[in-house]
């Protein structure tokens, strides 16, 4: 899968933020092209959050929700270099956020998105080389890198 048609460098940025909602928040407004409502899919995420945690572990977190506020799929990416706490199942504060918009009806490439960011940043020298960025471009072009490495860009 082609993860890279799902973001673009417009859609990664730097953290100031220190609690998730804020951070969501956040990440929902630049995803607001993407969005019939902006406001009512924040609601929705926060929903899902507070059922489960998308805090995985490993300062990585994939909130997201499918519902009929999306107008396509679309990935927005957050570093927060301090970490944010979003009790993860490890304990540890969240550095990368992969919000994710779908549509109700795909199921199928919503999980895909999924599995693919998962193998994309599941090796730690991934994790690094993200974590490394100085700069929204630069962490744009070394996702862009390992997503083709990765063969998860063709």
């Amino acid at each position: 899968m082609n993860i890279l048609k799902f973001t673009d460098s417009n859609r990664v940025c730097f953290l100031n933020e220190t609690s998730r909602d804020d951070a969501l928040l956040k990440l929902t407004t630049i995803s607001d092209e993407y969005l019939y409502d902006s406001s009512l899919f924040y609601s929705e995420v926060i929903k899902r959050e507070e059922l489960m945690s998308t805090g995985l572990g490993f300062e990585v977190a994939f909130p997201h929700s499918k519902n009929e506020f999306v107008i396509d799929f679309f990935l927005t990416i957050g570093i927060s270099s301090a970490g944010i706490n979003w009790n993860s199942f490890d304990g540890k504060d969240v550095k990368l956020i992969f919000l994710i918009g779908g549509l109700v009806e795909q199921q199928e490439q919503y999980l895909n998105i999924l599995a693919t960011l998962s193998n994309l940043i599941k090796k730690q020298e991934n994790k690094e080389r993200l974590l490394a960025a100085k700069s929204e471009t630069e962490f744009y072009e070394v996702f862009t890198d390992l997503a083709l490495k990765e063969n998860q860009a063709v």
